[in-house]
C-alpha cells in the first residue's frame, strides 16, 4: 500500500459504485476514468480515500449515499444492464473499501446536537434508508425510533439539516454504508418478500437527499 493509502494493483471497479467494466486505478494512481454507472471519476471523487478505516472511506460513503438517494441514476443509461441489480453491483467493491463500520455512537454528543438539527416537523419516513410508516420525529422531536431495515434511531444516526449540503454529509455516509454491506434489515421478519431497495430509497424526502 502505498503513502496515500491506495492499493499498489490494478482497480478495475469503481469504489463507489462497484461498476467493472473499466479500470478505475493502476499501480497506485487514478485514471481518471469516468464510471459509466454512477459519474464519479477516479482521482477525484475518491481521492485521498484510505481502506479498512471508517474515517477513510467515509467520503466514499456520503458520495454514494447521495448517489443512492438521488435515484441511482446512471451516467450513460445505455450501458446499465437489463437484469441490473444495485446491491449486487456494490458486492463488487472489496471489503477494505466498503465494511469498515461506524464508530461507536456519543450519545450525549448527538443529544446536545439535535437542538442545531434541522427537521420536516412530523416525520413517517426514515431519513437514512426511505421506510415508511413509522414515527420517526413528531413536531421536529425524535422519537428514538430505531427503524427496523437499516437500524438507524431517530434524533441519534439521521441528525443534519434538510436541503443543506454540509449537513447532509453523516446521512449520505450511513445510508451509503447500509447499501454497501448489502442493506441488511435491523429486523429481517420485518423485510417484506417483495422489496426493493431502490424503491424504498425514492421515498426518502427530498430535504435528506
Amino acid at each position: 500500500m502505498s503513502e496515500e493509502g491506495m492499493l499498489d494493483e490494478v482497480e478495475d471497479f469503481c469504489r463507489m459504485c462497484g461498476y467493472d467494466e473499466d479500470r478505475f486505478w493502476e499501480a497506485g494512481w487514478p485514471t481518471s476514468a469516468i464510471c459509466d454507472c454512477c459519474g464519479s471519476e477516479s482521482g477525484i471523487g475518491d481521492m485521498g480515500a484510505k481502506p479498512g478505516s471508517w474515517s477513510g472511506v467515509e467520503g466514499l460513503h456520503s458520495y454514494r449515499g447521495w448517489w443512492l438517494g438521488s435515484g441511482a441514476r446512471w451516467e450513460r443509461p445505455r450501458q446499465k444492464p437489463r437484469d441490473w441489480d444495485v446491491l449486487r453491483q456494490l458486492e463488487n467493491i472489496p471489503p477494505q473499501w466498503r465494511t469498515a463500520a461506524p464508530p461507536p455512537v456519543d450519545r450525549a454528543r448527538r443529544i446536545a446536537e439535535r437542538a442545531s438539527s434541522g427537521s420536516l416537523g412530523t416525520e413517517t419516513v426514515c431519513r437514512i434508508c426511505g421506510l415508511s410508516g413509522l414515527l420517526f420525529w413528531r413536531d421536529g422531536v425524535p422519537t428514538e425510533t430505531v427503524c427496523p431495515s437499516c437500524g438507524a434511531e431517530s434524533g441519534i444516526d439521521d441528525l443534519g439539516t434538510p436541503g443543506v449540503w454540509d449537513a447532509l454529509h453523516g446521512i449520505r455516509a450511513r445510508r451509503g454504508y447500509w447499501a454497501a454491506v448489502g442493506a441488511p434489515w435491523a429486523v429481517p421478519a420485518a423485510r417484506p418478500s417483495e422489496w426493493d431497495v431502490l424503491a424504498q430509497l425514492a421515498c426518502v424526502p427530498d430535504g435528506w437527499r
